[in-house]
Formats: C-alpha cells, structure tokens, sequence
C-alpha cells in the first residue's frame, strides 16, 4: 500500500514537471517568434526613404543661376 501511494506520488509530481517545462516551452517559443517579428523592418518604413523632400533653400537655388 505504502510502495503504490509513493508511486502515484512521484508520477503526479513528474506530471507537475512535464507540464511545466511544456508551459515554458511555449512560452520561449512564443517570446522568440514575437521579437523576431518585432524586429523586422516595415515596409513603411523603406517606402518613407524613397519619398524625400528636399530642404527649402534647396528650390530657390535655380533662382540664383
């Protein structure tokens, strides 16, 4: 009797342990899925360097020729 209430013992506290190296596991992969997409340039950001406006003083030099 004693042998088989330690046996459901040390199973339920290897349940404890797998389920939370699984909680964390998911964790982990949910963290590093979220800074690499965080990470990534937008593209609002490369079409933003294509559209730029040249400075004020910049359009009256024609005038001066």
């Amino acid at each position: 009797m004693q042998s088989q209430n330690f046996d459901s013992k040390f199973a339920s506290s290897e349940q404890v342990a797998a389920i939370f190296l699984l909680a964390f596991s998911m964790f982990m992969v949910g963290y590093t899925g979220t800074r690499v997409y965080l990470n990534q340039p937008s593209q609002v950001n490369t079409q933003a360097e294509f559209n730029v406006i040249p400075h004020q003083a910049s359009l009256w030099s024609e005038l001066k020729e």
